[in-house]
């Protein structure tokens, strides 16, 4: 474990007691955080607030989480119950920690509470107060890498609970009460899957012909008893029509609010069945096991979901976020070379918007990619993760900084859908969408030309097309009026000024269109 292991959660639901002993499990520092603020005021937590009210108290905890954060040596923090109540610090923690919330029923925290001073609960009903923080930190706590009840008083439980999920390094996306962790790593999902379903009601399995063919004896381990849908494969049949066939699927198994839909398969079918459970019952929870290297670094991640209609790429869909993503680079043995090559232009994109040092170990460890190194695949798809965790959780709908996760999906998307899905994989439309950027950005004296060159050159390397002219670009602008990103005569179109460095430019698109047909 490389990030300290942050332990969140309202008063009394034993954060120093449990952090103590995952401490002393595996030998690393403990610190609580109220004591060293105690340490560095020099009186107690009761004098801070009494002579400089909650906000100075906040500020004195805010400086003692950020030398925590600060430091390189593993270690366990125990957090005051509001220590990670603004959301600009919580997004630090859950990016440079591992942030696990405890909790415990409010009869079990009263209980607890009351032979020590709770300054928050002072001069009020206890049980009234305690319920309305508990109420209004709900989003802050479930914004976490993992939760732990702590109600039943067993320690030892409740710290190999916690130890095991810092011991994941699971990557948090952030979205109040439907937030999530991805976690990566090899046979993870044979692993972890079963904890995940728990006590479902029911499980619906979605997967297409050519997984389920390359990985039947992996999805009879993985939900023994469940039901299972068979997609046809290929981005042509992301449609209407598969939609409603998933639902079909599930009144069939009798699947109600409080079963599961598990997606096992690439972005098709991850669009697929969390549009399915977007939808069914008004919402139901899915979970994620992508199976290619595009859906892993992207399609699963971010609570995106849609069919195609007609020409309109993803026209139809809706925001519903996983309750987990298990990246199980295991599978990525068995994906067709073409397929595997094609995620490697998400992984380049993911560079290019947020992870300049992404791109340096792209261009060194290109050729171990190629031969699906273990190590490699498991180093790229935990960053190009992160890249997307660290937007998603900042801009859920893509209203901001998510529209940057859209560089080279413009032109990417718009040949697709002129050569009916057909001509190009996805990767294989974004690699081209990216050189495109790239020139584009460059002609508007946004992108450096040798940074336009290199990427191009790292993508050809990787194995993906580059060659503009072999492309139905002429065509393509011809649909850039259907682009999601359109507003009026416009889009809100991605140009890189440097690595890991994007903006988006509201262009007419009509400008646009003679832009990407070159000079």
């Amino acid at each position: 474990m490389t990030r300290p292991l942050l332990l969140s959660g309202f008063m009394a639901t034993g954060k120093s007691t449990v952090g103590r002993r995952v401490a002393e499990l595996e030998g690393v520092p403990f610190e609580d955080l109220d004591a060293r603020i105690e340490q560095r005021a020099g009186a107690s937590i009761s004098e801070i607030f009494e002579s400089a009210g909650e906000a100075g108290f906040r500020e004195l905890e805010q400086g003692e989480l950020d030398r925590a954060l600060a430091s390189d040596v593993p270690r366990v923090v125990a957090l005051g119950g509001g220590a990670l109540g603004s959301r600009a610090i919580r997004l630090a923690a859950l990016e440079h920690g591992c942030v696990v919330t405890l909790e415990a029923s409010l009869d079990v925290v009263l209980a607890r509470a009351g032979s020590v001073p709770r300054p928050l609960l002072a001069g009020a009903d206890p049980r009234a107060r305690a319920g309305e923080l508990i109420e209004a930190r709900r989003a802050a706590y479930a914004e976490c890498h993992a939760r732990v009840n702590t109600s039943d008083g067993d320690i030892e439980r409740a710290a190999r609970e916690v130890r095991d999920a810092w011991r994941r390094e699971p990557i948090a996306v952030a979205s109040g009460e439907q937030s999530y962790s991805v976690e990566v790593g090899h046979a993870v999902a044979r692993e972890r899957l079963p904890a995940l379903l728990g006590a479902t009601t029911g499980t619906l399995v979605v997967t297409d012909v050519n997984v389920q063919a390359a990985q039947r004896e992996t999805l009879d381990h993985l939900a023994p008893g469940a039901g299972l849908f068979v997609l046809p494969a290929g981005e042509e049949h992301k449609t209407p029509r598969a939609l409603e066939a998933v639902w079909r699927a599930a009144l069939a198994r009798d699947l109600d609010r409080s079963g599961t839909f598990l997606a096992f398969g690439g972005g098709v079918v991850s669009d697929i069945t969390g549009f399915a459970a977007a939808t069914w019952m008004r919402g139901t929870r899915w979970l994620a096991v992508p199976t290619t290297l595009l859906s892993m670094v992207d399609a699963s991640v971010g609570g995106k979901t849609a069919v195609d209609l007609d020409s309109s790429k993803n026209g139809v869909g809706a925001f519903w976020q996983p309750s987990a993503v298990l990246c199980d680079t295991a599978l990525l043995s068995t994906e067709p070379e073409r397929s595997f090559v094609s995620g490697l232009a998400e992984v380049v994109k993911s560079a290019l918007v947020g992870d300049p040092e992404l791109l340096k170990t792209l261009a060194e460890k290109a050729d171990a990619l190629r031969r699906r190194d273990p190590s490699a695949l498991r180093e790229i798809v935990r960053r190009s993760v992160g890249v997307k965790a660290r937007i998603v959780s900042r801009d859920e709908r893509e209203q901001g900084p998510r529209r940057l996760l859209n560089l080279g999906h413009t032109l990417g998307h718009a040949l697709e859908a002129c050569t009916g899905y057909q001509r190009f994989t996805h990767g294989e439309a974004v690699s081209l969408g990216l050189v495109s950027a790239l020139q584009i950005g460059h002609r508007l004296g946004v992108t450096p030309g040798p940074l336009a060159v290199q990427v191009t050159e790292l993508l050809a390397r990787l194995g993906l097309p580059t060659e503009l002219g072999e492309a139905p670009v002429a065509q393509a602008v011809e649909l850039l009026a259907r682009d999601k990103k359109r507003q009026g005569t416009y889009i809100h179109f991605v140009m890189v000024s440097e690595a890991g460095r994007t903006n988006t430019q509201l262009l007419p698109i009509e400008q646009l269109r003679r832009l990407a047909l070159g000079p």
